[in-house]
């Protein structure tokens, strides 16, 4: 087989692949499900799944992996940053994990650990193989990243194998993100392929073939679309996934450093990890000049504005912040990544410029790189906008078009989605639907405190609800009016 390649939905037809997919209970076809059956195939044909390898895995959460491992591994540590509030894959604790398999496996061949990938806690030369299926790229920055290869290849034993997974970009348009560093032609010909590469003593099994069959299953499709896609629409780029085994090989002897990279993505990302260290002044210092920049790429100047505006927030400076959104509304109109456009959407919303905010909010919602919930933001921050001019039925229209697309069900934004309604409703006095809403709304996720916030409008439309205490008969108002009258004249005496 090809060790180093991109995903191809042809690969699914391989007697190996197809052994494997039954084997780890994979249903769908898509760019994940590839990468683990790319790992696992490889490490099979590799002859490294013979029952007595010793196996670690990189942000693995509760991946099948971990468990067929186990079946063919004399030990499997699975590591991950569990009980994370960030990654939805490594929410559970450790305890959970042992019993999130989906098929038998050797529980006593099992060790679950929460760890860092960056500061792996294990003696050198302690694991036959690693294995990670797209987390290595989710690190601050790149530094961290080189890190990480660092620290596989000092678990490695000598001749160790490292079978990795990462999000690949196959676009012209560097995509490096704190937390998303996805990886391209540019990144793979400076960290491993070119003639001075970043990564040393850790070389691959063979060249990287970065083509793919022209099926029309492997066609990007948009982000929101159900995921049983082999490369999708992402922000402003595409991805797919890429495999690259690595075997150990001397020592890792090259130091990090930051050439390879253009210098305005350096400043870039400098003004990133200091807004992470929440050194917001630092971050100001490095974002402002590139915000300024009009030769700079639409996208990257977008970008440090973002960035900026969070900074600035930070520093309780919205006079800046509204020079800075007023310049880069025409840039915008140049970049397509949602990632960027809809928090600078809300912080216009946030100072007051709102007929800014709703172009912004237009524009995200027509974008193929737009994730499910951020089409479902843009439709309440566009309803927000009508609110503001005074037209709660606009806004009820266009929460309503949102409430009926095809990804709805599956949304973490729905909840929210009809706490708003529900809102609109109570503004314009139909108290009943709107406690309708809350209540349905309330069913709609396990978050205490979110519930307990729609009890308390809940409670406020039925109080709106209660009829006025009845007022007294004529004439015994006139009688008390009359006390009243004679009381007052005593007191004046």
């Amino acid at each position: 087989m090809k060790f180093c390649k991109v995903a191809d939905i042809i690969d699914y037809q391989h007697p190996d692949f197809e052994a494997a997919e039954a084997l780890l209970a994979l249903e769908d076809r898509n760019r994940k499900t590839w990468e683990y059956l790319q790992v696992y195939t490889g490490l099979q044909q590799l002859g490294l799944l013979n029952g007595e390898s010793i196996a670690l895995g990189l942000g693995v959460g509760t991946e099948s992996l971990i468990y067929a491992f186990t079946n063919v591994c004399q030990k499997v540590v699975a590591t991950d940053l569990y009980k994370s509030q960030n990654w939805s894959t490594a929410a559970l604790s450790t305890d959970a994990v042992y019993e999130a398999n989906p098929f038998p496996y050797q529980r006593d061949r099992l060790v679950v650990q929460h760890m860092d990938m960056t500061q792996v806690e294990y003696p050198d030369a302690s694991f036959d193989f690693v294995w990670s299926c797209c987390s290595i790229e989710h690190v601050n920055n790149f530094q961290e990243l080189h890190k990480v290869f660092q620290e596989i290849h000092r678990v490695l034993k000598p001749g160790g194998i490292a079978a990795l997974t990462t999000e690949y970009n196959p676009t012209q348009q560097h995509s490096y993100e704190p937390n998303m560093l996805f990886t391209d032609q540019h990144w793979l010909d400076r960290w491993m392929t070119g003639a001075d590469p970043l990564i040393r003593g850790l070389d691959l099994l063979d060249s990287i073939d970065y083509t793919a069959s022209p099926s029309p299953e492997n066609a990007p499709e948009p982000l929101r679309a159900p995921r049983h896609a082999i490369a999708l629409y992402s922000r402003d780029i595409v991805i797919t996934s890429i495999a690259f085994f690595l075997r150990k090989q001397g020592e890792f002897s090259q130091p990090y450093h930051e050439q390879w990279l253009p210098v305005a993505v350096q400043q870039y990302l400098a003004g990133c990890d200091r807004q992470i260290a929440r050194d917001f002044q630092g971050a100001e210092l490095l974002l402002s000049p590139l915000s300024k920049d009009l030769l700079l790429s639409p996208r990257l100047r977008v970008a440090a504005c973002h960035r900026l505006t969070v900074a600035l927030k930070e520093q309780g400076k919205d006079q800046e912040i509204v020079a800075v959104l007023k310049d880069l509304i025409p840039a915008c109109q140049q970049t397509q990544d949602p990632n960027h456009l809809l928090p600078l959407a809300h912080q216009c919303k946030r100072v007051g410029l709102w007929e800014e905010a709703k172009l912004l909010y237009e524009q995200v919602e027509e974008l193929a790189g737009c994730a499910d919930n951020q089409v479902v933001r843009s439709f309440m921050g566009q309803a927000d906008y009508f609110v503001h001019q005074g037209d709660q039925h606009t806004a009820l229209t266009l929460l309503d078009k949102a409430a009926s697309l095809p990804f709805i069900e599956h949304s973490k934004e729905k909840p929210h989605l009809y706490f708003r309604r529900a809102s609109y409703l109570q503004r314009l006095r139909q108290f009943e639907e709107a406690i309708d809403t809350y209540s349905l709304a309330k069913t709609m996720t396990g978050d205490t405190d979110f519930q307990e916030k729609c009890n308390l409008r809940i409670a406020k439309c039925q109080q709106e609800l209660k009829p006025p205490p009845p007022k007294p008969p004529v004439e015994r108002r006139n009688k008390l009016k009359a006390i009243g009258s004679l009381l007052r004249g005593l007191f004046n005496r």
